[in-house]
């Protein structure tokens, strides 16, 4: 049973996410709560790619992430299935089939979890994790609830591709701004040893060059000791 009316606050909650600074662990706390509340089941959690492992990054309520934490260690389980192969993993009672994953089912038991629903969160081929959804009741997953949780995996797969989109272009932002102020440390290391040894400014520079090299320490920092006064290469 999908409650449509936290449904579409939801996916308009994440929507406006998109657009704000908002802390990925922090959106993944709150995205797992809601759909907790939307599907009225035990709990939810998602784990996360990372160098393709699987590892878990957040679970509502906190007893859940023994599952998730299993998955992760053993990389293996529905959360894994569905990772890797792209397609959901429904399973409406773990007890019909214990062989399947065994220890999973075990672990499943002591916390009062009987049915669960993996979907993949994969993004133009890309993989970046999984949604999970647990309940303590057997649960055939209908088509609805399908839909609506893979809408929502889309949802949060979108938000997790533009923060890291964000990320790099804030890294590039950063380096970018480094080398320019790389450049105005540089032009005045030039400047202060143009007219120390009275020489070219070219020369200069590559006086400053080989004094980096020599020592092993970054052009920059050679620079900046040269303008303050703490070395005078020869």
């Amino acid at each position: 049973m999908v409650d449509r009316r936290l449904l579409v606050d939801e996916l308009r909650n994440f929507a406006l996410v998109l657009t704000t600074d908002y802390p990925v662990s922090d959106a993944l706390h709150d995205f797992v709560d809601a759909t907790t509340a939307i599907f009225d089941i035990r709990g939810a959690g998602v784990s996360l790619d990372r160098a393709g492992r699987l590892e878990f990054a957040t679970a509502s309520p906190a007893d859940i992430a023994a599952l998730e934490e299993f998955q992760e260690s053993r990389q293996a389980g529905p959360s894994v299935e569905a990772f890797r192969t792209g397609t959901p993993v429904l399973v409406t009672d773990l007890a019909s089939d214990p062989a399947r994953w065994p220890e999973l089912t075990a672990i499943a038991a002591e916390h009062e979890i009987v049915s669960l629903a993996s979907f993949p969160l994969h993004l133009h081929g890309d993989r970046l994790g999984a949604l999970d959804l647990y309940d303590a009741r057997p649960h055939a997953w209908t088509e609805e609830e399908v839909e609506c949780a893979e809408l929502l995996a889309a949802h949060a797969t979108g938000y997790l591709a533009n923060a890291s989109r964000l990320d790099r272009v804030r890294q590039t932002a950063a380096q970018l701004q480094e080398a320019l102020d790389s450049r105005v440390v540089i032009e005045q290391a030039k400047g202060v040893l143009a007219g120390q040894h009275a020489i070219p400014v070219d020369q200069a520079f590559e006086v400053l060059r080989a004094y980096a090299r020599r020592e092993r320490l970054p052009l920059r920092e050679v620079a900046r000791m040269v303008v303050a006064g703490e070395v005078r290469p020869p």
